[in-house]
């Protein structure tokens, strides 16, 4: 009965999904998975947002201290700024990885059958390949938005996919460059629908996070004081937990563009079908070993009870040797 509960929880990737189906995905997988999936993005996001969360609460106290005190912002806040942009894109970058190797892992080899140490391996070994294909999308996009700003958006909805690629189909940067360009086509429309809905959808909720840091700020900037230390403390939490709540959600996008990829590629390619034809040769090739195996144990248990048998006979024939002849 637990089998057959697990197995109807479970949220399939390969299938074809309606706009509508495709927006709430992301929110049904999260809800399945969210323990073992908000466990592996704490693990290896985690020291990063940790990084942003000192960082920022330095920057504000530095330059809140310079608008009250009417003073010149400190050198350190250059320190500062510098050590939280670093923060960030590695933020940013380990989430992408961790959340598109999760999800790898998830269609290969299924809900409940891979680590967190699978993730961390996967991450290690695409980091550099992502990090390259990131660069190159950057410099895509940034030429795109030069060339009256439409180009860009096209060019970043469609390179949505390459880091996904990488991963799940193994292809270098250029080459999974390349292959969104060939996924995405004639789905661009239908991908950005999704990618600007969903982006509202949860910047929407993201607001609810940055509500409180106002408050705190606007309070103190009323009262004609600086921020007292119980003031400071939370700010330092609100904006922990804002961006934490930032590198979550930038997951849940992550997550949604999964969704349309293997969307798109089922209704393209039938990949579908394609996996259904692979399990099923699983499965005979299984059968076959487990045939294999039993042929190869009933002959080897028809060559040991010949071996009896002859032991046998070998030992009555040396029984008869010493008996007296008439």
């Amino acid at each position: 009965m637990a089998q057959k509960k697990q197995k109807k929880e479970t949220v399939k990737f390969i299938r074809e999904r309606t706009f509508g189906d495709l927006i709430g995905a992301p929110f049904e997988f999260i809800m399945q998975e969210f323990k073992t999936f908000a466990g592996t993005l704490l693990k290896y996001a985690g020291p990063f947002v940790a990084v942003t969360f000192l960082m920022v609460s330095l920057l504000a106290n530095d330059i809140y201290n310079a608008a009250v005190l009417n003073t010149n912002t400190p050198i350190s806040t250059i320190f500062y700024a510098f050590i939280l942009a670093f923060s960030l894109m590695f933020g940013l970058l380990a989430v992408i990885i961790v959340t598109h190797s999760y999800i790898s892992l998830y269609v290969s080899k299924g809900k409940g059958n891979f680590t967190k140490d699978d993730v961390g391996e996967l991450l290690k070994k695409n980091l550099w390949k992502v990090f390259g294909a990131g660069i190159l999308v950057y410099i895509m996009v940034i030429i795109g938005f030069l060339l009256l700003y439409i180009p860009g958006i096209y060019i970043a909805v469609v390179t949505s996919f390459v880091f996904l690629i990488i991963i799940y189909e193994k292809k270098s940067a250029t080459e999974s460059i390349s292959r969104s360009f060939e996924i995405i086509k004639g789905k661009w429309w239908h991908t950005f629908g999704l990618i600007l809905v969903f982006g509202l959808i949860i910047g929407s909720i993201s607001y609810v996070f940055i509500i409180p840091i106002y408050a705190v700020v606007i309070v103190a900037f009323l009262s004609g004081t600086q921020i007292g230390t119980g003031s400071v403390i939370l700010l330092a939490l609100f904006i922990f937990l804002y961006f934490a709540a930032y590198l979550f959600f930038m997951s849940m996008q992550q997550i949604m563009i999964a969704f349309q990829y293997f969307n798109i590629r089922t209704e393209k390619e039938g990949l579908h079908l394609k996996n259904r034809i692979a399990a099923i040769n699983d499965e005979n090739s299984s059968e076959n070993e487990e045939i294999e195996d039993l042929s190869a144990k009933e002959n080897n248990e028809i060559t040991d009870k010949k071996e009896s048998e002859k032991n046998r006979f070998e030992e009555d024939n040396d029984i008869n040797r010493f008996k007296p002849k008439y």
